[in-house]
Parts: structure tokens; sequence; C-alpha cells
């Protein structure tokens, strides 16, 4: 096995822990009983630094010393689209997910709406981190006009849909 082919294992390793943990947590949110659902939070805030925090670093790390020791460049449209996508994933959790389960944690969030914000949140990230798989996969370039539209349509609709149902119902407005 070439160093090369060992930092692509490696990377596609981390990326499959990485996106393969989300993808569980985010099933057993939409498929799981209620009692496993409510122990999600707890068992998030375990994994968050040991499993899913590593993961995407060693994924980050993984993918620049491809570029480096492999024939590739930092200019190629999917290579930079794959940096978005792991700052986009840094972001939600850092600037927006981090706070959120501290105000739940300190009883100023309702753990109700917290958690639904938490889990929308997660459909955005998931939808990011899939997209940056097809990405590395298709490896498009700025003239796959349709591949890159697809995907921004895709991403489009799924915040959208999240923006949407994280916004309080008429009631909830009303009940205020």
């Amino acid at each position: 096995m070439s160093r090369y082919e060992f930092l692509l294992f490696a990377h596609v390793v981390a990326v499959i822990v990485w996106l393969g943990t989300g993808t569980a947590f985010a099933l057993i949110a939409i498929f799981g009983d209620r009692e496993l659902v409510q122990r999600l939070g707890p068992l998030g805030a375990k994994l968050g630094p040991r499993v899913f925090a590593p993961a995407s670093l060693a994924t980050l790390v993984f993918g620049i010393l491809l570029v480096l020791d492999g024939d590739w460049t930092f200019d190629p449209l999917w290579i930079k689209l794959g940096f978005v996508a792991f700052a986009t994933s840094f972001l939600i959790n850092v600037a927006v997910r981090a706070p959120i389960a501290r105000r739940m944690g300190s009883g100023t969030l309702d753990p109700r709406r917290g958690g639904r914000l938490l889990a929308l949140l997660a459909r955005v990230e998931l939808t990011v981190l899939f997209l940056a798989v097809a990405d590395m996969v298709a490896k498009p370039a700025s003239s796959d006009t349709w591949t890159l539209v697809g995907g921004g349509a895709i991403l489009a609709l799924v915040v959208l849909g999240a923006v949407l149902a994280a916004m309080p119902a008429k009631k909830d407005v009303a009940a205020a």
C-alpha cells in the first residue's frame, strides 16, 4: 500500500465514522422509540468531542495530506467545496449547536424546542456532508453546471425546510 493509498483509506474511514455516526443518530431520531430518542442528547454530548470532532478533523487533515501527497492542487472546485463543507459543519456545531445545547443544559431553553432545533440542524449538516461525498466522487468543475445546480437546489430545499420547521407555529406565538 502506497502512502497515498493509506491516506485515502484513512480519509474515507474518517468520513465513514463522521457521516455514519450522524446518520445513525438521525435515523434513531426519526424511527426510534421515545425512550431511545430521549437518550440521544446525552449520548450526543459524549460523542461530540470523542467521535464527531476527531472524525471531522481527521477528514480534514487526511484530505489536505492527500492533496499534498498526490497529483492534486488546492485549485479544483471540488476540493474547495470540500473545505466549504467542513467549514459549514464546523460553524453549525460551534456557533449554533453548542450554544443551543448549553441553553438546554442550563434550563433557559425548553428541551423539546431545543431538541427539535438540534434535529433540524443535524438534517442540514448531514445534507452538507452527503453533498460533500457526492462532490468527492463526481469531482465537479465549474463547467458542470447541472451537477452544481442540483446540489445547490438540494441544499436550498433542506435549509428552507429546516427554517420553516424551526419557526414557531401560530399557536406557539399566540401563547408567548
